[in-house]
């Protein structure tokens, strides 16, 4: 057999094609091109190490040989089988959280080597070992127009997935795999895109993290750690508020900035307000009992839901459609949301689906610290062996008014003032927390037009203190009645609800509220007539809440 001699460290090789490749990668970086004749007289530039290629010019020729041949490195074998297959194996990444193994077979291992080659492993990155040559060659000029390497990343069983970064990118990845610093997290960025309303997505779930990357909000989403709710929340969303009274408060800790997800869609969670499914323990409890024939809509879950007990669902209520988380002891009534896969103006009020279409398998998660936080809640609670004072806790030590859910009947009822309305960390403030008949009155910039609206608010959250402080003996005093009338229009239809409010003093100077139907009939019809000034009203808190979301 036929040996060629390096003239500059004197291996031989048994091939032309195999000492030129030596001399190329070890010693001059260069080489000599021959031109060639082909059939129709046309000079064609042929490669001189694997003798297969030929390119109608000298560029193209230049990129087949450095990006299949330019590989640099040891060259601890004299054959030139080794030289032409073996290639240099590329970086090798290892998952952070591989147990360890057993040592492999070293004849497995070397085989294995001879698939990291340069040519095979970009080719890989881009599933594109079976096409056609043509296609490859289109591959491999991507890989090196964009100063890309391949690298591999090993799963637990062995298995080999091929990717493509750049050179910096890949040396920070083995130093932190050098550090044991590195993530098993795999994400997968999706292009931004407008997302039909009507049409069904056939998209996979994509990861929270996804979610966040691609939302206009991200800013101040990425500041926070969601994680999806296990079967222990599901314990505590179902828990007896009976047993155990803290159940309200724990309920408001988890959904506070809560995240659903249906599809591609999504949903972040900016207010709501719960209701105890027992008349006894609420008067505004979820009706179960048909009426006129009719059987109402539930939120009550149904047993096929990805967590136990719990289901988000729409119901038809008011002329709305209303956004419900739903459980065995309680339901939840979206009131405030923005949508986090679309930038859109947030929806403030009841009817706050927000164009968001749950399903029994819906996702939801929660801020990491939330769990945590009731996880010590509920272990401070067992240390005080259950014993609690009878008076009930503000969610937030502020803007207790706000608090108080938006009701529209149930005056005379001490249900109808217990604080079970909450906000997210975001929006829980007077610029982006929506209004309620509570707190109106507190709109900045009211006019003369609007003192009707100021004084009938400030009604409402005068007998909220009254019924705080004094329980079922707490009254409403005729002076002040009449001190708030003053502040009305003459002849309007609230200065009329305080008229009739007035006629039920008599003689007296002060009426009880709790269980007073016939103040409760006259507040009703005060309620209803603010309806339309709040919701008119909440629609700056809208564009107020958008700018907070997005002004980072």
């Amino acid at each position: 057999m036929a040996s060629f001699i390096c003239q500059d460290c004197e291996k031989t090789f048994s091939s032309t094609q195999a000492l030129n490749l030596h001399i190329y990668r070890f010693h001059s970086k260069e080489t000599t091109i021959e031109l060639n004749k082909g059939k129709n007289d046309k000079g064609v530039f042929v490669c001189p190490y694997c003798n297969e290629k030929d390119y109608s010019n000298p560029d193209s020729l230049k990129r087949h040989v450095k990006i299949i041949h330019d590989n640099s490195g040891n060259d601890n074998s004299n054959s030139d089988e080794d030289c032409l297959v073996e290639d240099d194996a590329v970086d090798v990444i290892l998952d952070a959280t591989a147990t360890p193994s057993q040592p492999k077979d070293q004849t497995k291992d070397k085989n294995n080597d001879k698939r990291h080659d340069y040519k095979t492993s970009v080719l890989s990155a881009f599933d594109a070992l079976q096409q056609p040559e043509k296609d490859q060659e289109k591959k491999l000029l991507i890989a090196e127009l964009g100063d890309l390497e391949p690298v591999v990343y090993v799963d637990r069983e062995g298995e080999e997935l091929h990717l493509l970064a750049g050179p910096k990118v890949i040396s920070k990845m083995m130093t932190l795999e050098a550090e044991n610093q590195s993530s098993p997290l795999i994400i997968v960025p999706k292009k931004r895109k407008e997302i039909d309303e009507d049409s069904q997505s056939d998209l996979l779930p994509c990861s929270i993290r996804n979610i966040i990357l691609n939302s206009p909000s991200r800013a101040l989403l990425l500041k926070s750690n969601y994680i999806e709710l296990k079967d222990q929340a599901s314990l505590w969303l179902n828990s007896s508020w009976t047993l155990s009274p803290m159940a309200p408060k724990i309920c408001t800790h988890l959904l506070e900035e809560a995240i659903f997800v249906e599809g591609s869609k999504s949903l972040l969670v900016l207010g709501g307000e719960i209701y105890s499914r027992l008349p006894s323990l609420d008067a505004h409890y979820e009706k179960t009992s048909s009426t006129k024939g009719n059987i109402p809509q539930s939120s009550l879950p149904h047993t096929d839901t990805r967590y136990q007990n719990i289901e988000l669902c729409l119901i038809n209520d008011d002329n709305s459609k209303k956004l419900l988380l739903g459980t065995k002891t309680m339901n939840v009534l979206v009131t405030s949301s923005t949508r986090l896969d679309t930038d859109q103006l947030p929806i403030v009020g009841a009817s706050s689906s927000n164009g968001f279409v749950p399903s029994r398998g819906t996702r939801i998660y929660s801020e990491k610290y939330k769990i945590e936080g009731v996880e010590k809640m509920l272990r401070e609670d067992t240390q005080n062996n259950g014993t609690r004072s009878s008076k009930q806790q503000l969610l937030y030590p502020f803007d207790e008014h706000a608090q108080l859910r938006q009701l529209r009947s149930k005056f005379d009822r001490l249900s109808t003032y217990l604080c079970y309305r909450f906000s997210s960390k975001f929006t829980n403030d007077v610029r982006t927390r929506p209004y309620t008949i509570w707190t109106i009155a507190d709109r900045s910039q009211n006019d003369d037009r609007d003192s009707s609206v100021v004084a009938s608010s400030r009604l409402f959250k005068h007998i909220a203190t009254q019924v705080w402080v004094n329980g079922a003996a707490a009254t409403l005093k005729l002076d002040f009645v009449k001190s708030l009338k003053s502040m009305c229009k003459q002849s309007g239809t609230s200065e009329k609800i305080f008229d009739s409010i007035e006629a039920l003093y008599e003689n007296d100077a002060s009426i009880i509220i709790i269980g007073n139907r016939e103040l409760n009939r006259s507040l009703k019809t005060l309620a209803s007539l603010l309806s339309s000034v709040i919701s008119q009203a909440n629609e700056q808190i809208s564009k107020n809440i958008h700018h907070v979301m997005n002004e980072i």
